[in-house]
């Protein structure tokens, strides 16, 4: 997977900075939930993590790049570094994000999640097409609108004008837009189906360490399980049903659509990015965490399992927004 399609990870090289050693870096939340700044990671070595604020040590800064600094400070508190979420902090800091590729999917991811756009784009493409709109792929919206004949292709754009209430020069704008806000809806789909194996996995290992005579006693170790166990299924729930109460409104909306209320719909999209990726950010980080450390069941011992929980998994709990907020 490309690095800028996690929701964790961050290449420098998708950002105006000044200062060259930066370029081959990477902001990067670790398995605490810190944002560091990752100057090289390998097999044999390792991670190498700065704090961002601890980047004078390593770097020159002066007039010229000071910038680089303050920006990358600001990015580190950032709760996901998916390319919606930081085109949204990035618009709050005062970096022009328009024509910057890298804060887009790449290609790939996004022919990997347009499987999970149908749901979202199905109630636009059945009101131009009608029934045989549920056998139009959901790829590339302006590409349902070719056909082999101009006048075909002319009436699908005229109907769907008629459906939003704007002007045929204004549909391709509103098609790239409609595409795009559902997009970052399927990615998150994406990324919150992607995580479910490994949530099963870690609640049965935490049901295992449960069991443990020893561990049963020591209240700080049942009272981190607990802890941990309950904000990632909360995690977890609240994306699902955000995700399915954006589905419903986008059914909804088509009934007596418009292009305020589509606007109004994306503006609210909008809105909630930030929460659902640093939620989704959260889990996969922690997940990913316990499943590199414990890769099957016969790896790593209760003690060994219950000290993870306590000082890596329960670290960062508390940056996590609820969406219900």
């Amino acid at each position: 997977m490309a690095a800028k399609d996690s929701l964790h990870i961050l290449p420098l090289s998708s950002l105006p900075l000044a200062t060259p050693g930066l370029h081959r870096a990477r902001l990067i939340k670790n398995a605490h939930f810190d944002g560091v700044v990752e100057l090289f990671a390998d097999v044999q070595t390792g991670s190498g993590q700065v704090a961002p604020q601890d980047l004078p040590r390593v770097f020159q800064f002066g007039a010229d790049n000071l910038g680089d600094l303050s920006l990358l400070v600001n990015l580190s508190q950032s709760s996901s570094y998916d390319v919606y979420s930081l085109r949204g902090e990035l618009r709050r800091l005062g970096v022009d994000v328009e024509n910057v590729d890298d804060l887009r999917l790449s290609e790939a991811k996004a022919r990997e999640v347009t499987p999970h756009m149908a749901a979202f784009t199905r109630p636009l493409v059945r009101a131009v097409f009608g029934s045989a709109g549920d056998e139009q792929s959901p790829g590339d919206l302006m590409q349902l609108f070719a056909a082999p004949d101009v006048e075909t292709t002319q009436n699908n754009l005229a109907k769907l004008a008629q459906q939003v209430d704007i002007e045929i020069p204004a549909i391709p704008k509103f098609l790239q837009d409609y595409g795009d806000v559902y997009l970052s809806l399927a990615y998150y789909q994406s990324c919150l189906d992607a995580s479910r194996p490994k949530l099963e996995a870690f609640l049965e290992a935490l049901a295992e360490l449960k069991k443990d005579r020893n561990l049963a006693q020591d209240r700080g170790v049942m009272a981190a399980c607990r802890e941990v166990q309950e904000n990632v299924e909360n995690v977890v729930e609240e994306v699902g049903d955000i995700l399915a109460m954006f589905r419903d409104r986008t059914e909804d909306m088509w009934t007596d659509m418009s292009s305020d209320k589509f606007r109004r719909m994306e503006q609210m999209i909008t809105d909630y990015q930030k929460k659902v990726g640093g939620a989704l950010c959260f889990t996969s980080v922690k997940l990913d965490a316990w499943s590199e450390r414990f890769p099957r069941p016969d790896v790593g011992g209760p003690r060994r399992r219950a000290d993870f929980v306590m000082n890596t998994m329960r670290h960062g709990l508390e940056r996590v927004q609820s969406i219900d907020d």
